[in-house]
């Protein structure tokens, strides 16, 4: 993540009112020459939360919450600092500057920020205008399935519905006159290219769209489903992974549940959209849903800020029985109570809710399980329990998710519990448990345990996707690296637009969150794995695993630098053609002057670069 001037947080600090930021998310009043509320982080009738203007700062007589006004809004709007800086930044429309220090200029480091923010009020402006292609006598369609399904106009406008025109160039043409061109539609996934051709088409095409937004309510893409009933396309089509897009970071409704988590006491976790509209409809507003994907452990730390329970409610079969095993034993790893609801056969939130309306689906989702039992029993009633080979499935099974549990006396608990359950001696459940790789563990297996993808691995197509092929596989077996990588301003404005980008964003991100020793795995789940390159960085590296503070190998270091000198002396050179080009067309002698100036900076840093070879 770019480093924010230590100038631009004194300046947002100095703009930030505590108590007009805390009015935004509750009622604020004024008793005397102080500010109150009720606590927003336990639960009270008599407020004893006090804001100071003077200090920018806040105090909870009740939970003794305390901290300044950052503080507050990283908890409020479930953050880290630098995130808190933004939401901050973006209130009170201050700008923060893309430094870079070793490759680009400033000027150009602003050029790329502003191109970012184009196109993230390109995806706002597209959810508005599909939004507003609802009313439309083409949406009827949309209209009769949204009423076929119940939802209300203030769902829909919550959600910020909305309808795609069945057209191959609609969003074009309603894009282009507004000043976004093809690069901006392509970079958002609002469009696709045609193989082997310049020509473009809209990627959604009559069908109801779901904008999906990150944590701070920023629209970063869209789900679309699909209308037509005998249709043979895919039933969801979302958008592509981008570097607004990154689906193991979103969860479906987190920007209108997460002030929720406290005052509920726990996350409650769906499967789908209209599942998530349902318990939002029905009172439970804390609810929310994995993006397309996985529910990962990266979801998981997430939440994790916010709550300590979690409550899942999957189908009702073995596809839900399969995804809440997988995703018990996660956020078991993170720290989380888990309880499962059991949802009558056949149905899900949203049919319950149709069926039983608000006080049905809050009386089914009220009957929980703790996950272990839920997992015992389900696992009997798939395999049989009498015989030998049953008996081992579901111990493994359920030892799986018990292995992750940080409490150790929890742990051993359970193991008893489930001797007890199965009739066998404490001993063995308890030896079997030892003998269960660990997660770290998991990680450090050879790489043919790992799942392999289907295309053939191939040389790299040009000596810069060789350099970041390699750049990848060594950030990814060597911790170092990897933290060269995340805190180098420079390299992520210089990533590819392709799946081997996408993998070195993830990474980035794995290892600010500091989740390094998981990103292999990871990233094995994703889409891009699937790119020969990405591929062949994870399951045919030569390289072990080096945590940080372990000897790294001179060849290896050596490969590294070259690697990021070559990638960097050829954005380098990109820019400087790029200004250039603009040079021939500027009028403006002033103008000139200062790009010639700018050019002047770029070729020197490319001529020092080059000199460190």
């Amino acid at each position: 993540m770019p480093h924010i001037p230590e100038d631009i947080i004194d300046q947002i600090k100095q703009r930030a009112d505590i108590v007009e930021i805390a009015q935004s998310f509750f009622p604020v009043h004024k008793r005397g020459g102080d500010f109150w509320a009720c606590c927003p982080f336990h639960h009270e009738k008599t407020p004893s939360f006090k804001l100071n203007e003077e200090r920018q700062a806040f105090y909870c007589f009740g939970c003794k919450a305390h901290g300044s006004v950052v503080d507050f809004v990283k908890s409020m709007v479930n953050t880290d600092f630098p995130g808190a800086m933004r939401w901050l930044a973006d209130r009170y429309g201050i700008v923060i500057p893309e430094t870079d220090n070793s490759g680009l200029s400033q000027s150009d480091a602003e050029r790329l920020r502003k191109l970012r923010e184009k196109r993230m009020l390109l995806l706002r402006d597209a959810a508005a205008w599909f939004h507003s292609l609802l009313q439309r006598p083409e949406a009827q369609v949309a209209r009769n399935y949204l009423d076929g399904r119940g939802l209300d106009a203030e769902a829909i406008s919550r959600f910020q519905l909305g309808y795609s025109l069945n057209s191959w160039d609609a969003l074009i043409q309603w894009a282009t006159p507004l000043g976004y061109d093809m690069q901006d539609l392509l970079a958002t996934g609002l469009i696709t290219q045609r193989e082997d051709s310049t020509s473009f088409y809209d990627r959604f095409r009559n069908r109801l769209m779901f904008p999906i937004c990150n944590e701070l309510g920023k629209v970063v893409g869209f789900s679309a489903r699909i209308l037509e009933t005998d249709a043979k396309a895919a039933k969801y089509v979302n958008s592509p992974e981008t570097e607004f897009f990154e689906k193991g970071k979103l969860l479906y409704g987190l920007h209108l549940a997460r002030t929720q988590f406290k005052e509920r006491g726990y996350v409650l976790v769906c499967e789908g959209q209209l599942d998530v509209i349902a318990c939002h409809r029905a009172g439970l507003t804390n609810a929310v849903a994995a993006q397309g994907t996985a529910f990962t452990e990266m979801h998981a730390r997430l939440l994790r800020k916010s709550a300590d329970k979690i409550v899942l409610s999957f189908d009702a079969d073995t596809a839900g029985y399969k995804a809440a095993r997988r995703t018990i034993s996660i956020l078991h790893g993170v720290g989380f109570d888990v309880k499962v609801v059991t949802l009558p056969e056949g149905e899900d939130p949203d049919s319950v809710f149709r069926k039983g309306g608000a006080a049905g689906l809050q009386q089914v989702m009220s009957i929980t399980e703790p996950a272990i039992p839920y997992l015992y029993r389900v696992s009997c009633q798939e395999v049989d329990a009498a015989s030998p080979k049953g008996k081992s499935v579901i111990v493994n099974q359920v030892l799986e998710a018990i292995k992750p549990i940080q409490d150790q006396v929890a742990r051993i608990a359970h193991c008893q519990w489930l001797a007890q359950e199965m009739h066998l001696p404490e001993n063995i459940i308890l030896k079997t448990l030892e003998a269960m790789p660990s997660a770290d563990e998991r990680h450090r297996q050879t790489p043919q345990l790992r799942p392999v993808p289907p295309p053939i691995f191939l040389s790299p197509a040009s000596p810069d996707e060789a350099a970041w092929t390699m750049i990848l596989d060594l950030a990814l077996h060597f911790q170092e690296f990897a933290s060269q990588l995340a805190f180098d301003p420079s390299l992520p404005a210089l990533f590819p637009k392709t799946p081997l980008g996408q993998a070195l964003t993830h990474l980035v991100v794995f290892t600010e969150q500091d989740e390094w020793k998981g990103a292999c795995d990871e990233l094995s789940k994703l889409p891009v794995f699937q790119d020969a390159a990405v591929g062949k960085a994870i399951v045919a590296s030569e390289y072990p695993f080096t945590p940080r503070g372990q000897t790294i190998p001179p060849q290896a270091a050596t490969a590294y630098e070259d690697c990021v000198r070559r990638v960097k002396s050829t954005g380098l050179s990109r820019l400087i053609l790029e200004k250039q080009e603009a040079m021939q067309q500027e009028t403006d002698p002033e103008k000139a002057r200062a790009m010639q100036s700018e050019l002047t900076t770029l070729i020197r840093q490319r001529v020092s670069l080059q000199s460190r070879h």
